[in-house]
């Protein structure tokens, strides 16, 4: 509709043309404020809860209040490319598995393939493979070819880990159980373990962050190469199948290999 500018010059008082006018235009002006405004909003992401476990450095770990770290931001691109918001719930890790396998998150991480973990979800990836190594006092003659060559010594262990079938099953040597692996670490330091098993990534960061790389050495043979992957409990199958899509783009687009080099040390 046009005006004329003496149509909307004329009705100055408060007679009911003018008011009818001032009316309208206020219409227009709410109308126009309110479709603009909708197209600048972004359509409301899904939340989704994920579980991983509170300090698990370089991993997984809050910093300045914030959740960071390499697996961390993998799963954050792999929401975000299916329009979903991570709402995250660090746990121990027995709360983590507790939590997945009773159905009270969409996404956990990170898992190894197992039979059970088969049985409890669905496991996407493996999006990196991880070495799991002992580490020891830098002045000890330990040295690891088998299983065999740990026999008598004391290792730490952080409770409710799986490292491998046959290292968790042997009777060989003492497992002492920690509920970090800080505090296996800090163990190892003060000489109460021979040794403590765990990932490459996460002792060294350890080492690093606490000023004792001099103190300690990892031993060159790694217990096992492990494949990790996130895990969406078995009910969810839909999410299951949107994350996995999610995973498979940002696998082949090179993304994930990119967030993994950015954080190895």
């Amino acid at each position: 509709m046009m005006f004329r500018r003496s149509d909307l010059q004329a009705p100055r008082g408060k007679g009911p043309l003018g008011n009818g006018l001032r009316v309208f235009l206020g219409c227009v002006a709410a109308w126009l404020v309110a479709t603009l405004g909708a197209a600048a909003v972004p359509a409301r992401a899904e939340n989704w809860f994920v579980a991983s476990e509170d300090f698990f450095p370089p991993y997984n770990f809050t910093l300045r209040g914030k959740r960071t770290g390499m697996d961390t931001e993998i799963v954050e691109a792999m929401l975000k490319e299916v329009g979903a918001y991570p709402i995250h719930r660090p746990m121990t890790w027995p709360e983590v598995v507790r939590a997945h396998d009773e159905n009270e998150v969409d996404v956990a991480f990170q898992f190894f393939t197992s039979p059970r973990r088969l049985e409890r979800g669905h496991l996407i990836g493996p999006y990196r493979v991880g070495a799991t190594v002992l580490m020891v006092r830098n002045n000890s003659e330990i040295d690891y070819k088998s299983v065999e060559d740990l026999r008598g010594l004391r290792i730490g262990v952080v409770e409710g880990f799986e490292y491998t079938p046959e290292f968790d099953k042997s009777e060989l040597f003492e497992r002492i159980g920690s509920s970090s692996n800080v505090v296996s670490f800090r163990r190892l330091l003060l000489g109460r373990v021979d040794a403590i098993a765990g990932d490459l990534q996460v002792l060294k960061y350890l080492a690093e962050n606490e000023g004792k790389t001099a103190s300690v050495r990892i031993l060159p043979k790694p217990l096992a190469m492990v494949p990790r992957y996130i895990s969406v409990p078995k009910p969810r199958t839909e999410k299951a199948e949107r994350l996995r899509a999610a995973y498979e783009k940002l696998k082949k687009d090179g993304t994930i290999d990119a967030i993994i080099h950015n954080w190895e040390r």
